[in-house]
């Protein structure tokens, strides 16, 4: 009986170890939906300038809004960030991600 106690004890630290790694796993998962923002660049990347519109639910959605306004701007240059919130500390728009492809 006293070898089995140590197995046990490993078994039951494993066992704790791996539920704790799933629970984190799921609160770490975002539950929103997507959603992209567009952002236009009348005067390029570094002019500060730029035209932006929130709501989209996809990225090619996002990428047909934008090469739109781009092409009515000739040409100007264009992103779609997903999950875009105002970040107060940077003074500006904060994404988790950035394309342009």
């Amino acid at each position: 009986m006293q070898k089995m106690v140590p197995i046990i004890f490993v078994v039951l630290l494993f066992s704790g170890l791996g539920g704790a790694i799933y629970y984190i796993n799921q609160t770490e998962k975002s539950a929103k939906p997507e959603s992209w923002s567009a952002f236009i660049y009348k005067n390029g990347y570094n002019s500060g300038r730029y035209d932006k519109k929130d709501g989209f639910d996809s990225y090619p959605n996002c990428k047909a809004y934008a090469q739109q306004q781009s092409a009515k701007l000739e040409g100007a240059a264009w992103e779609c960030g997903l999950n875009c919130r105002f970040d107060s500390m940077r003074q500006g728009f904060h994404c988790e991600t950035m394309e342009n492809k």
